[in-house]
């Protein structure tokens, strides 16, 4: 199993319906291959984690490289990792708050890479924590999409 985690920069705001129609490509092409992930979006920052093969997270991540509706990505984990962390999402999506995305907005530093090991760091680890915490709460709040 293998997870790539990256944030961008959309070159323009993105509308819910445009946001609604990149989830259903999106989920359509995972279910295909075997990804699953999450997407988080605020204010036209983008955190993602893909998982799954190691060729097609790589071969997806380059499609997203290449993609030009969002500038200025870096990658904060691609790594082998033990299991999936959203097994049961084909693209989870959650839209933030201000004080949500401040506490991811620490993992877009170099400081908090740590690209090397196998398996999860500890800031792996938070960060999958504080997607997971935005996604697996109470899922009728506003911002999420199903």
């Amino acid at each position: 199993m293998h997870h790539l985690i990256y944030s961008s920069t959309a070159t323009r705001p993105l509308s819910e319906e445009e946001l609604r129609g990149i989830l259903h490509k999106a989920r359509h092409h995972n279910e295909q291959h075997n990804l699953t992930g999450i997407l988080l979006y605020h204010e036209g920052q983008i955190v993602q984690l893909l998982e799954g093969p190691e060729e097609a997270v790589h071969t997806l991540y380059g499609y997203i490289a290449q993609d030009p509706r969002h500038t200025g990505l870096i990658k904060l984990a691609d790594k082998h990792v033990p299991q999936r962390s959203f097994p049961d999402w084909s693209m989870a999506f959650q839209t933030l708050s201000d004080e949500q995305y401040a506490l991811l907005e620490g993992y877009r530093t170099p400081e908090n890479l740590d690209l090397s090991p196998p398996g999860l760091s500890a800031a792996d680890t938070m960060l999958l924590e504080l997607m997971r915490t935005f996604m697996l709460r109470d899922e009728s709040e506003a911002g999420f999409m199903q």
